[in-house]
């Protein structure tokens, strides 16, 4: 997916072709009859709104400041897309690193009489939203935003040097129809490049020699939209990839930007704000009794993290640094995730417990690039410990996670174990560890049409651990998303739960249900998929970017028994069927019988493969609607009179 070049100044080598991206557009203002006359987007059926270009132009000044000029002009199809006339523009404000100016746009109409009217934005609407010490919004609304609307904006950032050079992004939420970005390169800076595409997608790269400058250019890039098991979007965007790799001083001298894992770990371990926190001594009288009941490596660590999982409260700040020191957090029993798991290493290692920190990159903050030590790649860091034979990877924000069960947010990514010696990029999964519930349900179906009876629900490792969160944020929104909105006609009497703070044993969850069976011609049709999470198809899309990462394997146990009114019939019942896909790894299989009056039901549901890369889609998609159709087929009753 991934091509990597080398861009610097001096670009002699390749045949000089000039391509000023301006002059393949529009001006500014400047409506075509093909733009006006565009309904839908013939690459991607289901866009509500299409950006028609998107094309930016980064130069500097004698100050070697960056100036990046930007246009976009997006179409209006229709009224999901009117939110696109509510335009945001990150920049990095931080030190007064970064500011946007010389923002203008309009909104393009054509009236009842087929006027073509034009409004231009009110420069008074235009204001900054402050989001965090480091990144502001410039934040506008577009006027008069209909279905139909052409409208189109531009900016000019200013940043002081090229180290906030971005990714060039070709693609959005929604299809864009071009995409061009030029670079004209300091002269007193080196850069390497990738491009990251899918394969079937063209991307234009014509070097400029004579003026160090490179272009680039996508068309027709259908939406890259959120999609179940996605992981952060921004590993599958078509895009371009920059990364500084040397600067030339005053003197000529070159400066490699560059590092390797090692250095970047020596770095690290022997900064104030990382290493040098981890053998800080912190004065922690009301843990070490706790600790002292503990003969094993494993029990020492298990009462240490969960004594800084409950007592140091997160502020919700993802951190690789301990910027205010885990002295700090320690007493003010508050931090940063960086803080608090510095402190949680700290703790462990003035404990003889194994332990390493581990800089992580979450699923949703996006993938590593093993080729390049670059430490803005990951988002905090973590703790890796050995003990009794086994590995932890512990997150003390993760307030629902025991130890041992690696965090969810983490399972199929990439880590950097940090340490001078022992230095090494890890790949993290689940283990032994699995999503898994077992539903017993015993119900009795009466002459109404009326299913009524109780069910029981065991949740095991993750799935315990995912449900435990939702229960404790909020219980009547739990019960509601996973009890009573997938089914027709169900309501809940009465719900309990047990084992909820009980981490080493199943979360079990018992209901008492009524529903009121869909019927017609004197049949009944009894939906027995009932209570495993399984009632939506979550693979529809036709096309899709991006790979399936389901994180853990999952696993699904049904057995229910429904008792039939006297002298009912079942008309035809599901036949036995085990669905396998291609390499075997998602499994299903229904039994149904029936023996004196009851209907007996089993399902059983595995998936041991946890990554489908997005080229397999179609054959992923295909299954799932197998074996929704086979989830979905009813059991037919003819209730005796």
């Amino acid at each position: 997916m991934k091509s990597i070049y080398s861009l610097t100044t001096c670009l002699s080598f390749f045949v000089c072709l000039i391509s000023w991206s301006q002059s393949q557009l529009p001006e500014f203002g400047q409506i075509t009859n093909e733009e006006i006359n565009l309904k839908e987007c013939d690459f991607d059926k289901e866009a509500e709104a299409i950006i028609i270009f998107d094309d930016a132009f980064t130069d500097h000044d004698d100050d070697y400041n960056m100036i990046t000029t930007r246009r976009i002009r997006i179409k209006i199809l229709n009224e999901k897309g009117l939110e696109r006339g509510n335009i945001n523009i990150p920049f990095y404000s931080g030190n007064n690193f970064e500011f946007i100016k010389d923002i203008r746009g309009f909104t393009f109409n054509i009236d009842a009489s087929g006027n073509h009217t034009y409004r231009d934005l009110d420069r008074k609407s235009i204001y900054i939203e402050k989001r965090n010490s480091y990144y502001s919004l410039v934040k506008f609304a577009m006027p008069a935003v209909k279905t139909g609307s052409i409208i189109e904006y531009s900016f000019v950032s200013v940043m002081k040097s090229y180290g906030g050079l971005e990714d060039w992004k070709f693609q959005s939420d929604i299809p864009t129809m071009k995409s061009c970005y030029m670079l004209q390169v300091v002269p007193t800076a080196e850069f390497t490049y990738s491009v990251q595409k899918m394969e079937n997608y063209y991307i234009l790269i014509k070097p400029i020699a004579d003026l160090g400058r490179i272009y680039f250019e996508m068309n027709s890039i259908p939406a890259l939209r959120f999609e179940p098991y996605m992981d952060a979007a921004r590993d599958y965007l078509q895009r371009v990839i920059f990364q500084l790799s040397g600067l030339t001083n005053r003197y000529g001298h070159k400066m490699d930007i560059n590092t390797t894992w090692k250095s970047t770990a020596y770095d690290l371990m022997t900064g104030k704000d990382f290493g040098g926190q981890i053998d800080k001594s912190i004065k922690a009288d009301e843990l070490q009794p706790m600790v002292q009941t503990q003969s094993s490596a494993a029990g020492k660590l298990k009462v240490i993290y969960n004594y800084v999982r409950d007592n140091i409260s997160w502020n919700g700040y993802d951190s690789k640094y301990a910027v205010d020191g885990v002295k700090t957090s320690w007493e003010k029993k508050r931090g940063t995730a960086g803080e608090i798991n510095l402190l949680l290493i700290n703790l462990l290692k003035s404990n003889d417990v194994e332990v390493y920190p581990l800089l992580v990159a979450e699923r949703d903050f996006g993938k590593i690039d093993s080729t390049y030590p670059f430490l803005e790649r990951f988002n905090k860091v973590v703790a890796f410990a050995k003990a009794d034979g086994q590995q932890f990877i512990l997150d003390a924000t993760q307030k629902n996670t025991p130890a041992g069960l690696t965090p969810y947010s983490l399972l199929n990514t990439m880590a950097f174990l940090v340490d001078k010696k022992n230095f090494n990029l890890l790949r993290i999964g689940s283990g032994n560890k699995t999503y898994k519930n077992r539903i017993l349900i015993n119900a009795d179906l009466n002459p109404k049409g009326q299913l009524q009876g109780n069910a029981m629900v065991q949740s095991f490792d993750y799935a315990r651990q995912l449900r435990v969160e939702s229960i404790r944020e909020n219980l009547k929104e739990f019960v509601s998303e996973i009890f009573e909105k997938p089914y027709d006609n169900i309501s809940i009497d009465s719900f309990y739960i047990n084992n909820l703070d009980a981490e080493s044993m199943v979360l079990e969850q018992g209901i008492r249900f009524s529903q009121q069976l869909n019927e017609s011609g004197g049949f009944v049709f009894i939906n027995y998929n009932l209570f495993t999470g399984m009632e939506k198809n979550p693979f529809t899309s036709s096309i899709r970017f991006t790979n399936v990462n389901f994180g853990y394997p999952h696993e699904v146990l049904l057995d229910a028994q429904i008792k039939l009114p006297a002298n009912s019939k079942t008309d035809d019942l599901p036949r036995d069927q085990v669905l396998e896909n291609n390499s075997k790894t998602i499994r299903l299989s229904r039994e149904i019988k029936v023996e004196n009056g009851q209907i007996n039901i089993k399902l059983s549901y595995s998936r041991n493969t946890t990554l489908v890369f997005a080229e397999n889609y179609k054959e992923l998609k295909d299954f799932y609607k197998k074996m929704m159709d086979l989830l979905n087929e009813p059991v037919v009753v003819k209730i005796g009179n």
